[in-house]
């Protein structure tokens, strides 16, 4: 098929156009249409239900230090890595591997609580 339309005169729409009732269906078609949400925004309240179904690490995220004694505990990792200046891809690699982060602090994730 390829090699059939190397050739642009092979091209079954060559030479061809659309008439203007055809140009002014396709110019008619309308955004919202094809996305409910355009030109909307979701209310906080709504925000905050998605981005909790969403979290990775239900019992949150917190900063040990070298004697893994809790520093300080996040229920979010992305606002762990707003909170240190990094990616969230940083702070899941230095959840998941436990690395030593700086080398002074471990990022883990929060025990359950009983």
């Amino acid at each position: 098929m390829v090699k059939r339309l190397q050739d642009k005169s092979n091209h079954p729409f060559w030479g061809k156009h659309h008439d203007e009732k055809t140009k002014l269906l396709i110019s008619k078609r309308k955004p919202e249409l094809l996305n409910p949400m355009l030109g909307k925004t979701h209310p906080e309240e709504t925000k905050n239900l998605m981005r909790s179904k969403k979290v990775k690490y239900p019992n949150g995220v917190g900063i040990y230090d070298l004697d893994n004694f809790l520093l300080r505990t996040f229920y979010y990792a992305s606002d762990l890595a707003i909170y240190l200046g990094v990616s969230k891809v940083t702070v899941s690699k230095y959840i998941n591997n436990g690395l030593l982060f700086k080398g002074k602090y471990y990022l883990k994730i929060n025990p359950q609580e009983d």
